[in-house]
């Protein structure tokens, strides 16, 4: 069978590898599609699979099901698990659309199996997808734009773009995150403040801030913040530095982009 079953359409979607985005991802996807699951350890399948409600199968069994299979397994396992799942689905006479969902793992630096393999990179963090937030996801298959579309819509905007800058980007992310909490944590516990208030100020107003971000003009309070943010960074004086665009954002911002295209 071709995959997927028309245009456009995922098909039955098989998730391998229950990680924390892995599982959220599946809990998203099943609201509005059919999903499978599969891990590499059977515990955890079946944990996932109990907690979502969800079957849980084999490799061979998933692959017979499956149109479109999303690898969210360990960027080191990807090449492997990818090679293993095209060799059953060959021997079956399926052609499922994998989806490579590592940001560190370029897709066109994937092993060539015979089948299609399309990348699909996330904006995010797995506890945003958990708790609803929409994010913008990567590809750089013009001709699954559609498909990817429909397979996405409720975890946000696909665009068209240079895959390799979602794995930079969600990395610097991170670690100015990690960052900024752990110096908001030492401030305030140098001033005295209990555990569970510092707790509570990097939950609920770091990450509130930061949800908020860009502030509307009403928000007068945070809007008297970055007031207060520009006017240190005058005094600092930062040495101007040219925009980069490294890999290439702007041009594929250009390219049309056709809303379908072949099954």
């Amino acid at each position: 069978m071709t995959a997927p079953l028309r245009p456009g359409d995922p098909g039955t979607v098989a998730v391998v590898g229950l990680g924390r985005l892995g599982a959220v991802l599946a809990d998203r996807l099943a609201e509005r599609l059919t999903v499978l699951l599969h891990d590499a350890d059977p515990k955890v399948t079946r944990q996932v699979a109990v907690d979502l409600s969800l079957p849980d199968m084999e490799p061979r069994e998933l692959l017979a099901a499956a149109d479109t299979v999303l690898l969210c397994v360990p960027p080191a396992e990807t090449a492997r698990v990818l090679r293993r799942l095209a060799t059953l689905a060959r021997q079956l006479g399926r052609r499922p659309l994998f989806v490579n969902m590592a940001t560190s793992v370029p897709t066109h630096e994937l092993p060539d199996v015979g089948l299609e393999v399309v990348g699909l990179k996330p904006v995010c963090q797995f506890a945003a997808v958990a708790l609803g937030l929409k994010t913008v996801l990567v590809t750089s298959a013009p001709h699954r734009i559609g498909l990817l579309r429909t397979l996405a819509a409720d975890l946000g905007e696909v665009v068209l773009g240079p895959e390799e800058v979602v794995g930079p980007a969600n990395r610097a992310a991170t670690k100015a995150s990690l960052r900024a909490c752990a110096e908001l944590a030492a401030e305030l516990t140098e001033r005295g403040l209990p555990a569970e208030l510092v707790k509570a100020a990097i939950r609920n107003v770091f990450v509130g801030t930061a949800l908020d971000y860009p502030p509307p003009d009403s928000n007068t309070y945070t809007r008297s913040v970055l007031d207060e943010l520009a006017a240190e960074a005058v005094q600092r004086q930062p040495s101007p530095t040219a925009p980069l665009d490294p890999l290439g954002w702007a041009a594929w911002a250009e390219r049309p982009v056709s809303p379908g295209g072949p099954a």
